[in-house]
């Protein structure tokens, strides 16, 4: 745990300071624990090679089993080509469709993979996200971006809509918290699983599954 003071930044403000995204980044690669926003609500997130293990840490803080892996924003589908992930035909169909927005792709890892070190049972759930933070984080350094609700694991999804309940239960772990205010009328992404035979729906999400299957098919 920390022991200092969380530092609560304005996204509006931290957008406007010309190196306000580039501190952010550097406080990732030093191996930071961050609470900032997306469009669907609130993520804690990390840099997963970052040194003082802070993935170990965000399981941690959220009393979240090791065994139900993370997602990560990536900055966008030219990035699973560049570390050796594979993005089939039906994968890229949906990117094209649901990217960048919230439909988190569960896919097959290489074992080669520059990624292969964060996979779970060499799958990797991957979203690329709108938000304007997400994008210029992105912009300034191309990596994978642990993206975990907001709240205790088991938690209501309200608890991460509300900087207020955020900054009370976490308080003690976080080192930076970029801030928009509540996030209301959002929800989480819905998670479809790429690494099976006949792809499926695990989590619906703020894209409805009646939306999904006509592009799985072929037939939007």
């Amino acid at each position: 745990m920390r022991k200092n003071a969380i530092q609560v930044l304005d996204l509006k403000e931290l957008l406007k300071a010309p190196d306000g995204i580039a501190r952010v980044s550097r406080s990732l690669v030093e191996g930071a624990i961050i609470v900032y926003p997306t469009e669907t609500i609130y993520g804690i997130g990390c840099d997963p090679f970052a040194p003082g293990e802070p993935l170990k840490k965000i399981y941690q803080l959220k009393q979240r089993p090791e065994a139900r892996p993370f997602i990560y924003l990536i900055p966008d589908s030219r990035y699973l080509e560049e570390n050796s992930i594979p993005l089939l035909d039906v994968g890229k169909r949906l990117a094209g469709h649901f990217w960048p927005g919230p439909l988190t792709m569960i896919l097959s890892v290489p074992p080669d993979s520059p990624l292969s070190g964060i996979a779970f049972q060499e799958s990797l759930a991957v979203r690329v996200s709108p938000h304007p933070f997400v994008k210029a984080l992105f912009s300034h350094r191309r990596f994978p971006l642990v993206s975990t609700s907001a709240n205790l694991s088991g938690a209501p999804e309200e608890h991460a809509r509300d900087p207020k309940k955020i900054e009370t239960l976490f308080s003690e772990w976080i080192d930076l918290f970029v801030s928009e205010g509540y996030k209301a009328h959002t929800s989480s992404s819905t998670i479809l699983d790429l690494t099976k035979y006949s792809p499926a729906v695990v989590r619906e999400g703020g894209i409805k599954r009646s939306e999904v299957y006509p592009v799985l098919s072929g037939k939007e």
